[in-house]
Order: structure tokens, then sequence, then C-alpha cells
């Protein structure tokens, strides 16, 4: 996501030729591939926005209505000049000569206007640029108010589920944006390409940090390109796109360092009560027993993750970001060695309010959230019903013990764990669920360790409960693995999902669903939309965690 947009100049070519007819073709056509970067903040000098180090002394050029205009040229062995370089020569304000004569070329031009400062790159000239400067998404934002929503053709998109995923998608024919599969709430967009609703930026345009377009211009046409640019930056996004900053990743570095400075202050004032430790990736709970801070024999290893516990461990230390990214959070296998580690910055789950927006610190990474996307979310579980049940106390290590132990304690109750079912395809294999109560009540049981373990809880229940009521497949393998007494007596017909329920059972000392982790939320709000359209029932239950748990300790033995 910090990578730039591959700039340079294209030229497009008719053939020109003369027929036996004496016909002409048309001349031939150049248009200049353009790449616009907007600078942050006002009136930097142009070493802040540029290594001017490995770039000449810069040219400055004449162009009416902007306030300057200057062209850094990068310093390397010349060969041949490339052809983009005519744009700047055209006019004989600048020599040819001053290009050298490399196909690599690059250069960077910086043109100040409308009291903005923006930079366009050729060749090999983003290499000149200082990221740090760049404005974000620019890019993104002046194409999502040019572009055709129903005219696309490529979108980059990242996922904040589980663990990022960055992707491309691309088509050979125009589309809207969600036939380029993009969800919406699940996935961030940050780059886009499609066709242009704006005469000046030509017929397509391409939009990420910088602002890339394929046009017919001229020094003269500069002027107005920008204020074109600036102008749909500062627009308000169309409805269609108004979901675009639900989610965004904060990726400006001063903002990141803000938000880091915000959370020292939380950590010195211990007002830290709704931050939570949990892994950042899933990881396989039946080979390790515990985490620990480090690897000394006598150091303990704690069967849950909680924050105080490290907080603990530094043993009347004041934690700081900057301790938090130093210190490490270790999973032991059974020989108490250290299979697997993360920096506790990393591991740490904090949501906090600032200058009006909410931002989220998950997996290392902040991101903004809109307090709008916020209110609907939690508005759509505020009628989610909480399961009457009392589900016994949550003292075990392992999961599998305390469904073992409900199962054996409780009236009513089957055990289904680890019957997994054999899919194949993306799945691979699927757990129909941990417990079934009363013959008609799916219970999903998981000790809370991260927001991604109960992301995947959420994910994996409304699977397991869609391929249950679709496909007589899926029934047919489930079959033999129920009791007998609630045994489908056809597999082949479409059970009523009405009769059916499914319990999300989340052990926890959080108060829920109002204190689950922003993400979860979204995936629990995902998964119940497709439970609802499916006509199933669906419940939340909290487990009590046996306080003596939370304090468990084991220590290496000598």
């Amino acid at each position: 996501m910090g990578l730039f947009w591959i700039l340079g100049l294209v030229t497009r070519k008719n053939i020109i030729n003369k027929t036996g007819n004496g016909f002409m073709a048309k001349a031939k056509v150049r248009k200049e591939k353009l790449s616009i970067y907007l600078a942050r903040g006002l009136n930097k000098p142009n070493s802040d926005l540029i290594r001017t180090e490995n770039a000449r002394y810069p040219i400055v050029l004449d162009i009416p209505e902007v306030e300057s205009a200057e062209l850094y040229i990068k310093t390397q062995a010349p060969k041949n000049p490339p052809p983009w370089t005519r744009l700047f020569t055209a006019d004989n304000q600048v020599d040819g000569a001053q290009f050298g004569t490399s196909a690599n070329v690059g250069a960077v031009f910086i043109v100040r206007h409308l009291g903005a400062t923006f930079l366009f790159s050729f060749g090999s000239g983003f290499h000149l640029l200082k990221t740090e400067a760049i404005e974000r998404d620019f890019g993104l934002k002046v194409t999502l108010n040019s572009v055709d929503p129903d005219k696309l053709r490529s979108l980059d998109k990242a996922s904040y589920d589980h663990n990022p995923l960055n992707s491309r998608t691309q088509s050979t024919r125009d589309v809207d944006i969600f036939n380029l599969h993009l969800d919406s709430e699940m996935e961030m967009l940050y780059a886009i390409t499609g066709a242009s609703l704006v005469d000046v930026f030509g017929s397509n345009v391409t939009g990420r940090d910088a602002l890339t377009i394929a046009v017919e211009a001229k020094l003269k046409d500069i002027p107005k390109i920008l204020a074109e640019a600036l102008l749909r930056y500062r627009a308000k996004l169309p409805e269609k796109f108004s979901w675009v900053d639900n989610i965004n990743r904060v990726r400006d570095l001063d903002e990141i360092e803000i938000l880091d400075m915000e959370l020292d202050e939380k950590l010195a004032a211990d007002a830290y009560h709704e931050f939570w430790l949990g892994e950042p990736e899933i990881v396989d709970w039946e080979f390790q027993l515990g985490y620990s801070f480090d690897l000394y024999p006598r150091s303990p290893r704690y069967i849950v993750l909680s924050f105080q516990d490290f907080i603990s461990y530094l043993n009347g230390l004041s934690p700081t970001v900057q301790l938090l990214k130093d210190h490490i959070i270790h999973v032991n296998n059974s020989e108490y060695q250290s299979i697997k580690s993360w920096s506790v910055y990393r591991c740490l789950y904090a949501e906090i309010n600032f200058g009006g927006d909410q931002y989220i610190l998950r997996n290392g990474i902040w991101y903004k959230v809109n307090q709008k996307f916020v209110s609907i979310v939690d508005d759509y579980l505020s009628d989610l019903e909480i399961h009457d049940f009392k589900f016994p106390l949550y003292a075990h290590d392992r999961e599998e013990e305390y469904n073992e132990h409900v199962s054996q304690s409780e009236k009513n109750f089957c055990l289904m764990d680890k019957k997994n079912i054999q899919i194949g395809g993306v799945y691979d294999k699927l757990e129909h669920c941990d417990l079934i109560r009363n013959g008609n009540e799916f219970v999903h049981v998981k000790l809370y360790r991260s927001s991604s373990t109960l992301s995947h809880l959420f994910f994996q229940g409304s699977v397991a409960a869609e391929s249950f009521i679709k496909d007589a497949w899926y029934r047919e393998k489930l079959n033999p693995k129920l009791p007998t007494s609630i045994q489908l007596k056809d597999v082949k017909s479409r059970p009523n999902p009405n009769n059916y329920k499914i319990v999300y059972a989340i052990a926890t000392t959080k108060k829920i669903p109002q204190q689950l982790p922003f993400f979860s939320k979204v995936t629990l709000k995902n998964s119940l939309k497709t439970l609802r359209a499916l006509d199933y029932k669906v419940a939340l239950a909290k487990i009590d965690i046996d306080p003596v748990l939370l304090k468990k300790k084991k220590c290496k033995p000598n």
C-alpha cells in the first residue's frame, strides 16, 4: 500500500501513410501519461518533497497562471532520451540536452498552483519523491469523483478480516464496482481505474496515491488539469462510493505518530482497561501450552493472553509504545520452546477516540473508522438475542476440554467438537459446530483470544449453517456424525432453518456484544445478515471465565 504507481509517458501513434488513392491518414496523436501527486502541507521547500541531492539544479519554467513551476531531472549516466521529454522541449523552454540521452532518465516536475503543491513524476523520477511528503490517497479520491461508477476496469483492495490480504481484480470490459467482487464492509479500496467523466482527464483515469491520466497535453494545459483535480479531491464522494470512508488504514506517518502519542498518554494514565492482548494471526492451540514474555526457564507461561499480565511482568516499569514494540510475546510448545513470536505492540488491540474520530490499533496497524459506520454496526446488533441458558463456568486450558465437560455435565447436550467434514475447495474442512443442544441448537464455543479468532468463529458458523440448508451432499456427510436421536430422516430434503438456532457462545470477561472488538462486530453483523436471510434463529451467549484460569500460569519444570 506504500508503493508508488509507476509512471512515465506513453506514446500512442496513428500510422502515417499515403494510399494509392492519395489518402493521407491522420497525423499521429501523442498522449502524455501524467502521474500527479499532491504534497502534504503548505509552502514546504522542495528539499522536503524530493531528494534534491539526487537531481540536477532545477529548471524554472514559465507557465501562465501557476505560482511556480520547477523541473528536477534525476542525475545518472545518459544514453538515449525517452520520448516524453518532448513535452518540455517542444516550445524550446528546456534544452533537450538537459535530459542527457538515457532511456532510464527520470524527472519530477513541481508545480505550485491555487495554494497547493503538485508533483509530476516521469520515468524513474518517482525515486526522487519522499513518501512522507505525499498526500496519501489523493489520486483515489479524485478518481472516485471523476469516474463512471458503472464503467470500471480494475481495483486494488485489502481485507482487514483476519490477516490483511492485498489483491487486484480486473475486468476485460466495463463493469460496476461490485462486479469486481469487492465487499464494501470487509475490504478497503486503495486503487481504482475506470472511464473518465472529466474531459481534461482524458478517456480513462486511475487513482491511488497519484492521479494517473493519459491526455493530449501541453504545458499551458497543466493549470486547468490541476484546478480540476484539486476541486474533485475536495468534493464529497458520490453516494455510490460513500462506503469507501467506512474504514481506512492510516498511512500518514505524522498521523500514526500522533496516534502512538495518544496511546502513550493512555498508558501513562493507566487508562487501558479496555485494551486487549490477542494473537495477531490464527494459531494452532493443540500444539502450544501458553504464552511468555521471555524464554527464561522460570518465567511463567500464561494460559490466556492478558494486557494486565504484561503490565505485571514489567514489574513497575511504565508501559510505553516503544516498550511495547521492543518486548516480545512467545508462543510456547510443550517443551517450553518458542514456536512463534510477535511484538506486544502487534498483539495489542486498542480503540481510542481522537479529534472526533474513532481509531483502532490491530495487528500493529492503525485504522480510522467512520463514526457513522460504527453506529450502523452497533444498531444492527442491538436486537441480537442473548441466550437465556447459563453455560457452565469456563475453567479449562483447552476449548475441547470445556466442550467435553459441558456435554457430560449438562442435559440435552451432545459433543460435535472435532467431527470435521472434508468438503474441499476454499474451506478444506468444516466443523459443523462444537455442541448441539436440544437437538436443534448448533452451538459454537470460543474463548476470546483476539479479534481474529472471533471473526473466524462467526464466519465458520455462518458457512456451516448455510451448507446445512443448501447442500444435500454436506447433510449426507454430516448425518452419520450426529447422535442417532437427531439424525435427519431424509438428507436430500431441505431442512426448515426456522427450526434451528445458531448460538455463538463466547468465554470472556467483557460485556457482549457491546464490548467486542469492532472488527469482530463487523464480521458478526455480516454473519447475522446471512443467517437471518436463511431464516435461522440466532443468539449470542456469554460464558463466564473462572478467575483462577485468568491467573493460571505454568513454569518449566526443573
